[in-house]
């Protein structure tokens, strides 16, 4: 070959060997470090992330510390018709390998009015996809903080990992209160079960002797608005959701700090105090039962003589003859109640005798006011309708639902009552209706068959 020709593919080869493959490298180089294309790295990353999380995602940078490890800057999550904010998370650290998944989670912030779209991405959109969950995951936050309008409750060294199995999934989260100055964990167990041809899920949530505070989810769940801001949890919830049936056992469990006159809100009668409930059993099934047992005990409140005389007129409240019935509001030392509901009966038992310091009152007792009994109320033979106790709150000669915006959620959870035989004898004179609360019985009424 002549020199000139071997001078000439020489040439060739260089250019094409390492010369264009540098310079289509450096401009590679150069490319990514352009403000365009981070800005299309993070536009794709935010249209992944918010298909499989059914949510929009926003974020305001990305970077690649490492060829394995993703950090995502000012990440908020929407939802994704009202762009309501869910929840916002100052950094996400991402790292993945062959056979796992970490997530460091730097203050990240909850919304409680929009817990339903967090839950909905943890088990819905993860926990059952099976392709999902098929490697380890490993997650750590910091300061987890859930936002309502009674103010904000926050969450420190928050931990959760998920093991996945052959026919399920297992997800185990700890973290402790920041109040708390001790170290006892709140643990949370959610397993979404495989094994059977329809799928379940288990949740199970256990405080120890750790109070947590309920106003966290009141924006979500209207119950817990209606016991205060400053009512507590303790004990354990099991949670099992089969389909769009669920069961909630609560036996065991007690909550403290509940405030009266914020749960008796809305009723024509006046109930003030601090009162803790004490759960012996509590197992709910949405629409189908309520089996639950336990006490009710406050202190140091008012109740209004019209709940007095209600209470003594459906459900067999024994007054005590020097009860000043003319007063608006008489004054009580103690209040201490054993409940018990099986499905749509109940019965109910005064248990001052049995608290400390009061044993000499008469068995039965179920208010105290100046070291005196003013009212009494000892099991029956007979179990009664819950329907009783409604009427005891609203007061009226006729068969009332409760509908308002603070009972509109419970009614399609609650058995329905049996049908009631006399309703003379329940009810009193008078024909038979049924009204929604706050109606006029006129013409309107829907008289019951």
């Amino acid at each position: 070959m002549h020199e000139r020709t071997q001078r000439a593919v020489a040439r060739l080869l260089f250019v094409l060997a390492c010369a264009l493959p540098t310079s289509i490298t450096l401009l590679l180089i150069v490319i990514t470090f352009t403000p365009w294309f981070a800005d299309y790295r993070r536009a794709g990353l935010e249209r992944e992330l918010s298909q499989r999380l059914g949510l929009t995602v926003l974020i305001d940078t990305l970077e690649h510390p490492t060829p394995a490890t993703v950090r995502l800057n000012g990440v908020r999550l929407l939802e994704p018709e009202t762009l309501a904010e869910v929840a916002r998370i100052r950094v996400v650290t991402w790292v993945r390998t062959d056979d796992k998944t970490a997530l460091r989670l730097s203050q990240p912030e909850l919304q409680s009015a929009m817990l339903p779209y967090s839950w909905r991405v943890i088990h819905d959109r993860f926990l059952c996809q099976p392709k999902l969950t098929v490697a380890p995951v490993r997650v750590a936050a910091d300061d987890l903080t859930i936002h309502s309008k009674t103010g904000a409750v926050t969450l420190r060294d928050v931990d959760a990992w998920l093991r996945p199995e052959a026919d399920r999934v297992e997800a185990m989260i700890q973290c402790v209160p920041a109040s708390r100055q001790d170290q006892s964990p709140v643990h949370v167990s959610v397993v979404r079960d495989r094994s059977s041809a329809l799928p379940s899920t288990d949740w199970t949530m256990n405080t120890g002797n750790v109070p947590l505070n309920c106003s966290a989810i009141a924006d979500y769940l209207p119950a817990m608005a209606m016991l205060g801001p400053d009512a507590t949890f303790t004990g354990t919830m099991r949670w099992k959701i089969r389909d769009a049936a669920w069961s909630i056992d609560l036996g065991g469990s007690r909550f403290e700090h509940v405030d009266l006159a914020m749960a008796t809100q809305g009723i024509p009668h006046r109930l003030v105090g601090n009162a803790g409930i004490q759960l012996e059993s509590c197992q709910w099934e949405k629409g189908v039962s309520l089996n639950l047992s336990g006490a009710l005990i406050a202190e140091q409140g008012f109740i209004s003589q019209s709940l007095l005389q209600a209470l003594a007129s459906h459900v067999d409240f024994k007054l005590a003859s020097d009860v000043d019935l003319e007063a608006k509001d008489i004054p009580f030392d103690a209040m201490a109640l054993r409940f018990d509901f099986f499905g749509p009966e109940m019965r109910l038992e005064g248990v001052c005798h049995r608290q400390r310091g009061q044993e000499y009152l008469p068995q039965g007792t179920a208010i105290v006011s100046g070291g005196s009994a003013v009212a009494a109320c000892s099991p029956t033979a007979q179990r009664r309708s819950w329907v009783e106790l409604v009427h005891a709150f609203w007061p009226d000669q006729i068969e009332k639902l409760p509908f308002s915006s603070q009972t509109a959620w419970l009614l399609p959870l609650l058995p329905a009552p049996p049908p009631a035989t006399n309703y003379r004898e329940l009810l009193g004179n008078g024909p038979p209706r049924i009204t929604a609360a706050g109606e006029p019985s006129g013409s309107g009424a829907i008289r019951q068959p």
